[in-house]
C-alpha cells in the first residue's frame, strides 16, 4: 500500500551547460532537489523570481538581513516600480507612434 503523502517522481533527462553543471557540483547541491525547488518557485501562486546584478543582490540581502524586512513588505514598492516602468514604456510607445505619424 502506498502512503498518500509519498510523492511520485518522474525521471527526466536534462541538458545543462558545463558551467551550470560545474557550479551545482561545486556548491554541493542535489541537482534533482534544486530543479524541483526552482519549479516550485516558478509555479507558485505567491512567488516571482527575477534576475538582478550582483550589486543589487548584495544590497537586497543587506537590507533584508540588517533591517528585518521581508519580501511581503517590499510588495508596495515593487508595485510602484512596475507602475513607473509601465509609465516609461507608455511614453516610449507614444513617442514612437508620433514619429510614425510625422
Amino acid at each position: 500500500m502506498i502512503d498518500k503523502k509519498e510523492k511520485k517522481f518522474q525521471r527526466i533527462n536534462v541538458l545543462l551547460h558545463k558551467e551550470q553543471y560545474d557550479k551545482v557540483n561545486e556548491a554541493g547541491l542535489n541537482m534533482s532537489g534544486l530543479i524541483r525547488g526552482l519549479l516550485d518557485d516558478h509555479f507558485s501562486d505567491e512567488k516571482i523570481v527575477f534576475s538582478v546584478s550582483p550589486k543589487v543582490k548584495a544590497v537586497y540581502q543587506s537590507v533584508i538581513s540588517n533591517f528585518g524586512g521581508e519580501d511581503k513588505e517590499l510588495e508596495k514598492y515593487f508595485l510602484q516600480a512596475l507602475d513607473q516602468f509601465l509609465a516609461d514604456r507608455t511614453q516610449q510607445i507614444e513617442s514612437l507612434r508620433k514619429s510614425i505619424k510625422s
